[in-house]
């Protein structure tokens, strides 16, 4: 099962893209500004899942589409196809370099929303090294005044591109100085050390993303957390299509101060629903809302 209680988050895969992602991927139980508590479940564990949820949504998109625009960057320098990613429609994409350096560069100017609704604004510029598709190529991403939702994301992520099948591509993936900035000016920050692999289908609403590895940082409310994937997460973009926004299947640790909890997101099943558990084995059921 799964349980966080979503604010509004998009649909991870959209069209051909590797993600969510795909983080992707989320919406969330409660967003750091709100403050509510439940006899089971507390403010603070609200908190460490519903910013872990949000980061993972935010950051993963970002991957999703850069991922998808390098793709079509690189398809037009061999006389291929244009984009066709939705979340693009109205945003200026320019690249400069070759098949084995490039500089990318996505604007969504002062606002552009996309498929699903999301006000993405500002500035997203990538490093390419190496040839795409090819092991050993990677690319940085950083964030120039770049928001969805109002919610401003920063840092610099690396992946790195480890292997590549005609049915699985694996990356890995390093999220550096990461920081969110909520409305009301409160940040939160993360780290992230994560692998990501694409299992690819001829029909690509079969594709699914699974994902391991660890993160830490500070919420917004300055207390510090510690999470990692001990059973990997899985995204279906089958799911996705019917409306689950999240892992449907996977188990998260979460420790913050003194509290651990661990997230199960299910065994598979298309729904919204998450069990959480707490250190002293009591599990809080919950039914994800958009």
């Amino acid at each position: 099962m799964k349980t966080i209680n979503f604010l509004n988050t998009p649909h991870y895969g959209s069209g051909k893209r590797v993600l969510l992602y795909a983080s992707m991927i989320i919406a969330l139980l409660v967003s750091c500004n709100n403050d509510d508590t439940t006899a089971d479940f507390s403010a603070t564990d609200n908190e460490s899942a519903a910013l872990d949820a949000k980061d993972d949504y935010y950051f993963d998109d970002t991957d999703d589409m850069v991922t998808e625009a390098l793709a079509e960057s690189d398809a037009e320098l061999s006389g291929g196809r244009t984009t066709t990613d939705a979340r693009f429609a109205c945003a200026v994409i320019t690249w400069t370099g070759t098949r084995e350096s490039a500089i990318l560069k996505i604007d969504f100017g002062d606002g552009c929303v996309g498929p699903r609704g999301n006000l993405r604004k500002g500035v997203i510029i990538v490093e390419r090294t190496g040839v795409w598709n090819e092991p050993g190529t990677y690319w940085v991403t950083n964030f120039f005044d770049y928001s969805v939702n109002g919610i401003g994301i920063d840092g610099t992520r690396t992946v790195t591109l480890v292997s590549v099948t005609d049915a699985l591509v694996t990356y890995d993936v390093i999220l550096e100085d990461g920081k969110i900035t909520w409305p009301d000016g409160r940040v939160g920050t993360r780290e992230a050390k994560h692998r990501r692999e694409h299992e690819r289908h001829e029909n690509h609403l079969l594709d699914r993303i699974i994902i391991y590895g660890t993160a830490q940082g500070t919420l917004c409310n300055g207390r510090k957390f510690y999470i990692e994937i001990i059973e990997p997460l899985i995204y279906d973009r089958a799911c996705a299509a019917e409306g689950v926004f999240i892992p449907v299947q996977g188990v998260k640790f979460i420790k913050h101060g003194n509290r651990e909890l661990t997230i199960d997101y299910g065994d598979g099943t298309c729904d919204n629903i998450v069990t959480l558990t707490f250190k002293d084995g009591r599990p809080v059921r919950y039914e994800v809302e958009k």
